[in-house]
């Protein structure tokens, strides 16, 4: 399916907006990769370059009810678990979060009441964005595992799912999707393309995920996003047979020498290779490739040899 029928279909999720949505331009259509909607105000849509205001359009507290209702299948009791953590996985790979005011019970979020903002993330598969990236890290003697870096919006998720489906055609793979974004699983079934060999561990905490993954599934590889205080546990399966491909918020080398979790990853030896991503006009763009066998390198890497730049193609299949 193109970017723009993948819109269509996302906006068909909001029912009393899809009319108004499928008057926008077409060059909107073709590259939006966010729909908002926010209470007394125009529906939004992002894209990587621009936004467009629907400004005929002012979105209701009943509107926005009524689309959460149909984010549930009517069902708000069977969407319980992912109404308190304010994202829901739906029908296309599409994904919609959305905030209002917490209900706290024993200190923990228990529901979201008075929804006032929505956010529908509009899926997108690249099938071969990472073909490159992969023959450059996994077909090395010497990777151990591969960080992805990029500032939000920079395609990492994008980027994970695409080497995750590459790298299944041939090794046990595990993907540990916690927030629902790489496999895009709606009722058991992965909405994206996840290859052949791959399992995937739909919502469980990348802390429970990985545990189960070892004990159950013995991957090759474990596939996990956006890397943050269960960076030890992952640096634990350094040295034990299993290769870590993972992503980490750091919109350059300079920040990823101050993110405690790269750090820790590198020193421990659990990854090897950084892949730095752009954003904006850059998005989904390999800014550069570099091996680091030290943190205190990291810092170093913009000035350093730039693997991904100075190697061919090699492509490896799909």
């Amino acid at each position: 399916m193109d970017k723009t029928n993948r819109f269509y279909e996302a906006s068909a999720l909001l029912p009393p907006f899809t009319n108004a949505l499928r008057t926008i331009p077409a060059r909107i259509a073709e590259k939006a990769c966010e729909i908002r909607l926010r209470t007394g105000r125009p529906v939004v849509v992002e894209a990587p370059d621009e936004r467009y205001i629907c400004r005929d359009t002012v979105a209701s507290a009943d509107e926005l009810r009524a689309c959460i209702k149909y984010f549930c299948d009517y069902s708000l009791y069977s969407a319980e678990r992912e109404i308190a953590d304010g994202r829901i996985t739906l029908k296309g790979g599409h994904r919609a979060g959305f905030t209002g005011t917490a209900v706290i019970k024993d200190g923990a979020v228990t529901t979201i009441k008075d929804i006032s903002s929505v956010n529908l993330r509009i899926a997108a598969e690249h099938k071969g964005i990472a073909e490159k990236l992969m023959s450059l890290t996994v077909f090395e003697n010497d990777m151990k595992g591969l960080l992805l870096l990029g500032a939000p919006m920079s395609a990492k998720t994008t980027m994970l799912r695409d080497y995750a489906r590459l790298l299944s055609a041939f090794a046990r793979t595990s993907v540990i999707d916690e927030n629902g974004e790489i496999a895009a699983v709606y009722k058991g079934i992965p909405q994206n393309d996840m290859g052949l060999n791959c399992d995937v561990l739909d919502m469980f905490t990348k802390t429970e995920g990985i545990m189960r993954a070892v004990r159950l599934m013995s991957p090759e590889y474990i596939i996990c996003d956006e890397v943050g205080a269960e960076y030890g546990l992952l640096a634990d399966c350094a040295g034990k047979g299993v290769k870590l491909i993972l992503s980490a918020h750091c919109g350059s080398m300079d920040e990823a020498a101050d993110n405690r979790a790269v750090c820790a990853l590198i020193d421990a030896g659990a990854v090897n290779y950084c892949a730095l991503l752009g954003s904006g006009a850059e998005i989904g763009k390999v800014k550069g490739l570099w091996r680091v066998n030290r943190s205190e390198d990291i810092g170093s890497c913009g000035s350093g040899s730039d693997l991904y730049g100075c190697r061919s193609r090699v492509l490896v299949g799909a």
